[in-house]
């Protein structure tokens, strides 16, 4: 499947979108891409009459398809040591299609500024890793210009770039990285491959002979939001590595926010909603990961609230599901404490008009950190929750997995093997478990954050 041509009618349609370009920054784009035949150029804008009030229609709002959150590098490996002269090419999965796309990209922990020479969007070749749909790749660019430099700490959107993406489907982003970028901000646990380039910049290539590296992490590329007609609000998944989905089948999209994308397109009541997984693998509510020896596990949940969902596209509903890793992970929370931490959070979202959904803690006896403190915590908190008036609803993930002979394991077939993380089958449990009333509101009017090159990670 190819990007398709746009008709006259909706180029026409897409000019108040594109107004931010200037003309001398697109073509200075064009010069630039004429080294670059493979490369389609971005579209340049088209002038649209005005209605007869002499006040242009607003644009349309951005909503979230992909999203993975953040992290500082690792202590060793490829985050640590930072890419030079290499593109890094990404495979995300959307959970909405659109009309028209645009990326969003983070140095928010890097220690100097990050060079991005190149970025390209297309569609994935079905059944060839790594590779571009024929025809399908398009420059994406930075005010007009192919490449752009982000400040330490600094985060940007792309300009806006004229797509048919499709929903439910992968799509190949590719960053060529000229320069050294230090230690990497990066998402360690993908669930997906990412393939690392030989020398130069390869981000038009179709093929992906040229990737000869392979990883299972995203690097810098922390979201892409669409717009376009039927879309009606995006939910954001605030996590740990269950909702990072690890013990899912690789490359096959099947974390539990993957499943729940797909129940939301499948009825016509909540078609149109984006789902964002924002999980991080070892994430806590209360302590940074920079207090172990992972500092990947990244900032609390309550220090990155703002950044990863308050700051996201089109946001109606949150889905806090955390706690696990601070009753296990030394020094312990206790079932208390966690839950204050996610009752402010509650009120912070709903104080912008956030629907706020919390989840229960699955059981995790058998794993390496289980202790029967902590399951007297877990039972604890869960109760709590259920109880809670602080959230607009809660789902009871513990009860779609528990073992119902032996409550504080995992039920066999939903078990990914290390008895905490489940299988396919378990995080569809899990999705199944949502109501869909409950992640789509018939109300709370969906904003439009947008970040910018200046903002900086506090």
């Amino acid at each position: 499947m190819s990007a398709g041509p746009r008709s006259p009618r909706a180029r026409l349609c897409k000019a108040a979108r594109r107004l931010a370009a200037s003309a001398l920054g697109l073509a200075a784009a064009g010069g630039l891409l004429l080294a670059q035949p493979a490369l389609a150029q971005p579209a340049r804008a088209v002038a649209e009459p005005a209605p007869a009030t002499g006040t242009a229609p607003a644009p349309a709002p951005w909503y979230g398809t992909w999203g993975a959150a953040p992290a500082p590098a690792a202590p060793d490996g490829i985050s640590q040591e930072g890419l030079d002269n290499r593109t890094v090419r990404m495979i995300v999965h959307t959970s909405v299609g659109g009309d028209e796309l645009r990326l969003r990209l983070s140095n928010a922990y890097g220690v100097q500024p990050l060079r991005i020479g190149r970025a390209a969007v297309a569609l994935s070749r079905p059944g060839s890793p790594g590779a571009a749909e024929p025809g399908s790749v398009r420059q994406v660019a930075f005010g007009g210009m192919a490449g752009t430099t982000l400040a330490a700490g600094a985060e940007t959107v792309t300009d806006p770039v004229e797509f048919d993406v499709p929903a439910d489907a992968d799509l190949v982003v590719s960053l060529y990285l000229p320069r050294p970028t230090g230690p990497a901000t990066w998402h360690w646990l993908a669930q997906q491959r990412s393939y690392v380039s030989e020398p130069g910049d390869h981000a038009a290539a179709e093929g992906a002979a040229a990737f000869t590296r392979t990883e299972t992490s995203w690097f810098f590329l922390t979201g892409v939001d669409v717009r376009g007609q039927g879309l009606r609000g995006t939910v954001v998944a605030l996590g740990d590595s269950q909702t990072d989905g690890v013990g899912s089948t690789l490359d096959a999209n099947a974390r539990w926010t993957d499943a729940l994308a797909r129940r939301l397109a499948a009825d016509p009541a909540t078609r149109g909603t984006g789902v964002l997984n924002k999980g991080i693998g070892g994430n806590r509510v209360l302590r940074d990961g920079t207090e172990t020896d992972r500092p990947q596990r990244g900032d609390s949940a309550l220090s990155r609230l703002e950044r990863d969902v308050l700051s996201q596209s089109g946001v109606r509903t949150a889905v806090l599901y955390e706690g696990v890793n601070d009753l296990q992970i030394e020094p312990r929370a206790t079932a208390g404490e966690v839950l204050r931490g996610l009752r402010a959070m509650a009120g912070r979202l709903r104080e912008r008009g956030i629907r706020v959904v919390v989840a229960t803690l699955t059981p995790f006896e058998g794993s390496p950190l289980w202790s029967a403190d902590a399951e007297r915590e877990r039972a604890e908190l869960n109760d709590a929750l259920r109880a809670s008036a602080d959230f607009d609803a809660v789902v009871d993930f513990d009860a779609a997995v528990r073992d119902p002979a032996a409550p504080s394991r995992v039920r066999p077939e939903y078990d990914g093997g290390d008895h905490i993380h489940l299988n396919d089958a378990g995080y569809r449990a899990l999705a199944a478990a949502v109501p869909l009333t409950a992640a789509v509101p018939s109300d709370a009017p969906a904003g439009e954050p947008v970040p910018t090159s200046d903002r900086r990670h506090p």
